[in-house]
């Protein structure tokens, strides 16, 4: 991707951001955005909307499907982005859309993985954790399994890392060995 490209995107995803956190409806956004986000995953939409083989009328037919029951302006922005002939470009822009709603309501998501699935206990201490460490309002609770990270945990949030795990101090004692 170009720069001008990534600049396009997060252009559009502060535009729209700006818009609902002016008109306080940065929850509801976030929720369209995630269904719209789960769509894309379960489909082969992205692939789709970025083939040159799929004819423009048929992108925007697409497009118009994801305009159902949300707030407003996501339908609004979608409206846009089939204007400018952008459609290419929404997956990333929608995931550019969640960064801002995070950076704008200090409210990121936290990706916790570790070597067994948490327990509802460890799940809430995770949460006590990250409020305090990061002064943060914690947004989505991702949990990812690693079986290869032998015990503990690795909690990931806002480009910050708390690294636990037996496998990460297995790997400190071999390099103070050296």
């Amino acid at each position: 991707m170009t720069k001008k490209e990534q600049a396009l995107i997060e252009q559009y995803a502060k535009s729209l951001v700006e818009v609902a956190s002016e008109h306080d409806v940065l929850n509801p956004l976030q929720a369209d955005v995630l269904a719209i986000l789960e769509t894309f995953e379960l489909t082969y939409l992205d692939q789709s909307l970025s083939s040159l083989a799929v004819p423009h009328a048929e992108k925007v037919q697409l497009v118009k499907l994801l305009q159902g029951d949300n707030c407003v302006y996501m339908n609004h922005f979608l409206d846009v982005v089939l204007q400018n002939e952008r459609e290419v470009y929404l997956y990333q822009m929608l995931q550019a859309v969640l960064k801002e709603i995070a950076i704008v309501s200090n409210r990121h998501d936290v990706v916790v993985t570790s070597s067994l699935p948490l327990t509802e206990e460890q799940k809430n201490r995770v949460r006590a954790v990250v409020t305090k460490k990061f002064a943060m309002e914690m947004g989505r609770l991702i949990e990812k399994i690693d079986p290869s990270l032998i015990g503990g945990f690795i909690i990931s949030v806002n480009n910050n890392v708390i690294d636990t795990s037996i496998r990460h101090q297995l790997q400190a004692f071999k390099m103070n060995l050296k």
